[in-house]
């Protein structure tokens, strides 16, 4: 049957077949990107929220460890940092963050009516300005008019008198789910503190008794 061009240009605008192809070719370059972009950020917030936990974990953790002395006291011990930093990395294993990031654990004090650093142990591979600790390191403060005054941002962490708080700050290079394209290049931070849970041998710092442990992870060292 012939057809004059007005007739089939009638009959191909009454036509709908295909039209929903249509429509999802035209909003896919839009929708995909938004959809993926959310995925990204779920998996930030979700990064975020498990270095935060681990953070609080480690924390919680050091405030806690230790052996019981004679004395009625507990001596921390290389080999008590060892195993919760082992614990850590259990934890954290799918983050990869000893390889990625960076791990410091410090013990804030007083000395002389002064806050001060009385050790560090720290791990990981990342290295320099923003991955070493932010906050200061080990022996900072002590003294006499010293401008250390405790550690984080804004509202500092202090040491009450004649006890402790382990103060653990995690530095991590975010690894993206897609791209880099979404959320760029981040650096991830989150610290945790807790005061020392028991009668704790502060004059001593970390003791090395036998078991001697074969490692210790001082802050100028980086290893996974």
């Amino acid at each position: 049957m012939h057809l004059t061009v007005p007739r089939v240009l009638r009959r191909l605008r009454a036509n709908r077949r295909g039209v929903a192809m249509l429509e999802f070719a035209l909003t896919l370059p839009i929708v995909v990107p938004i959809g993926m972009y959310a995925v990204e950020l779920c998996n930030f917030g979700v990064r975020q929220l498990q270095l935060s936990q681990a953070a609080l974990t480690l924390a919680d953790n050091a405030s806690r460890v230790g052996v019981d002395t004679n004395m009625a006291t507990q001596q921390l011990r290389e080999v008590d940092i060892n195993e919760i930093v082992e614990g850590l990395r259990l934890q954290t294993r799918g983050l990869q963050l000893t390889t990625n990031g960076r791990v410091t654990i410090s013990s804030l004090e007083m000395k002389d009516g002064e806050q001060w650093i009385h050790w560090q142990r720290c791990v990981g591979l990342k290295r320099g300005a923003g991955y070493d600790s932010t906050f200061g390191a080990e022996g900072a403060g002590g003294t006499s008019g010293t401008p250390f005054h405790g550690m984080g941002e804004g509202m500092r962490v202090k040491s009450p008198a004649n006890s402790g708080v382990i103060f653990v700050e995690i530095n991590y290079d975010y690894i993206p789910l897609i791209s880099n394209y979404f959320v760029g290049t981040r650096k991830l931070q989150q610290v945790a503190s807790f005061i020392v849970r028991d009668n704790r041998e502060f004059g001593s710092g970390i003791t090395n008794p036998a078991p001697a442990a074969g490692e210790r992870m001082t802050c100028d060292r980086y290893t996974t």
